[in-house]
């Protein structure tokens, strides 16, 4: 009965106007991309933008993709549907997705579900914060026993480099486009690691290597949702990433997936009460022995900004102060102190210390390659909002209009809500939203 109640979509029709479309052009665009069986009427968009409904999938994430090509940044179903209450839709995956005990048959079938082409995952399956960090507990026990490896392809470690090569030439052209472009690619080649590892012939040293690999593309594959605003698909595939992580025995893997969930429920719903300090601060100290500098200073800088969140003045510092010492003595580290100078502006900015943030901010922007555009170009408006937050509003319009130069045809849902919202506090003199 909610989808009766008339309620109209503003984005959806501020949109449409952006473009010059009617919702019969809209229906029409729907149609061509879908078979002949699922077109839809020409006044079902009517409906959609006047009264509030909100279509059924496939059609639901077909009119963001179709949207998002159209303006040329990404459309997401939060953006477009989350707010009209529908609640209609696909469900949990699997509800034993953080239950199932963890054995490599389950993190093949975990692996499995975040690499297929299923209906979309919607924001009202989050898992809940005690589910989270009960799943993120179990990476750090000891790796369970590699089951299969007897099948009829032979796996050699030749295959291992080329997954490997893949993986990050996915990872460089995420970082520099945004997830969308890169994501349907890195869950085919999920899938592909996922039948390996069922049809595979190998030894255990092997298959821990094997599942390593299939965690790395898994967490790729969550960052690449997460990116496009698909929180709820990113959380199963970062759980999938942690139980392949389990398996692997690589515990380096197992923080760097708790650290994405982190950095998720840092900045929006990814996980319903799930505090991102406690979690990753957990799955820091278990690890700390294995990890490198760099992979140390990054976690304490996702501590650090996610403190900042919370408004916890003094503990932010004082972890932002041991990240950057983590650092000292490190060559070579250019990047990774660009990166951490980001998150703590990132920091300062949720504490309102809008001069620290400025030049923090600042200094990351000017240090980060040009491969990391998707970054700088975010970073980029976290910057705009500190020069306006300090009363320096050409400058913040300047770095913005950058910031959206930088972003043009970028696929990342990120980037785009965090520009909209950067115009939303400048055109109305209100604080930004995280």
């Amino acid at each position: 009965m909610a989808d009766l109640v008339r309620k109209r979509n503003e984005e959806l029709a501020r949109i449409l106007h952006q473009l010059g479309w009617s919702p019969e052009r809209l229906a029409r665009e729907v149609s061509a991309v879908l078979p002949a069986g699922l077109a839809i009427s020409a006044t079902a968009p009517y409906k959609w933008r006047d009264r509030g409904m909100v279509p059924r999938a496939p059609h639901d994430q077909t009119v963001c993709e179709v949207l998002g090509r159209a303006v040329g940044i990404a459309v997401t179903y939060e953006q477009l549907w989350g707010r009209m209450g529908s609640g209609r839709g696909a469900k949990i995956l699997s509800p034993r997705l953080l239950t199932d005990p963890w054995t490599a048959d389950t993190a093949q079938t975990a692996l499995r579900e975040a690499g297929a082409d299923a209906a979309p995952v919607r924001l009202t399956d989050l898992f809940r914060g005690d589910e989270l960090e009960q799943a993120a507990r179990h990476w750090a026990s000891p790796p369970p026993e590699v089951t299969g490896g007897a099948g009829a392809l032979r796996i050699a470690p030749e295959q291992l480099a080329d997954l490997r090569l893949s993986y990050e030439s996915k990872r460089r052209l995420e970082r520099a486009y945004g997830g969308g472009l890169i994501l349907d690619l890195a869950k085919a080649e999920l899938a592909m690691v996922g039948k390996l590892l069922e049809l595979g012939a190998y030894d255990e040293k092997l298959g821990r290597e094997l599942y390593g690999a299939a965690g790395r593309l898994a967490r790729l594959v969550g960052w690449a949702n997460y990116d496009m605003g698909n929180d709820a698909a990113a959380q199963r595939a970062f759980v999938a990433a942690l139980r392949a992580a389990h398996v692997s025995g690589d515990p380096r893997l197992g923080v760097g997936v708790v650290g994405c969930l982190a950095v998720q429920a840092t900045y929006n719903s990814g996980g319903r009460g799930l505090d991102a300090v406690a979690m990753l601060s957990t799955a820091l100290r278990a690890a700390d022995e294995v990890l490198t500098p760099r992979e140390r200073a990054l976690q304490l800088g996702r501590i650090a900004r996610a403190h900042g969140r919370k408004g916890e003045q003094i503990s932010a510092e004082a972890v932002a102060e041991r990240a950057f010492q983590a650092l000292d003595g490190v060559d070579d580290h250019a990047h990774e102190r660009a990166d951490l100078a980001g998150m703590v502006g990132e920091m300062h900015l949720f504490l309102g210390d809008f001069e620290r943030a400025q030049r923090m901010l600042g200094e990351a922007v000017a240090a980060l390659p040009a491969e990391r555009a998707r970054t700088r170009a975010l970073l980029m408006v976290r910057l705009a909002e500190a020069c306006r937050r300090t009363g320096e509003r050409e400058e913040a319009a300047r770095i913005a209009d950058e910031a959206r130069l930088l972003a043009a045809g970028m696929q990342s849902a990120r980037v785009a809500r965090a520009l909209r919202a950067f115009d939303a506090a400048a055109r109305e003199e209100v604080p930004l939203a995280g």
